[in-house]
């Protein structure tokens, strides 16, 4: 039997769960893919732009990860497909979404490098 798929929870939901942890939860309140941000971010401190970025790539090293020994799993029998699947899919979401955001980057990047000064 499929397990029912859990809520997604709201905008507000999500900001007090980050408040009550010290930060704000980026990629939803849990899941193996959910990043803490640091509560410094905007308080001056210089290398919180570098954790966040450290984090979200260490994120998805894990789902990447995940997905691959869950495949493995239900190649040996011991996992069912519906899981490889899905851990796949969220793999490959996460990925696309780290390309877009980095071709992004480079595009705002080269922006702002060929601005008259």
């Amino acid at each position: 039997m499929i397990p029912a798929i859990p809520p997604i929870p709201s905008i507000t939901a999500m900001e007090s769960l980050g408040a009550a942890q010290g930060g704000a939860a980026v990629g939803g309140a849990t899941g193996a893919g959910s990043v803490q941000l640091p509560a410094s971010i905007g308080s001056g401190n210089a290398n919180s732009f570098q954790n966040l970025l450290g984090q979200a790539i260490d994120s998805l090293n894990g789902i990447t990860t995940s997905a691959t020994n869950i495949s493995l799993d239900a190649a040996a029998g011991t996992a069912s497909a519906v899981d490889a699947t899905v851990a796949t899919t969220e793999a490959e979401l996460a990925t696309q979404l780290a390309s877009a955001v980095t071709s992004k980057a480079v595009t705002s990047l080269n922006a702002i490098m060929n601005m008259p000064v």
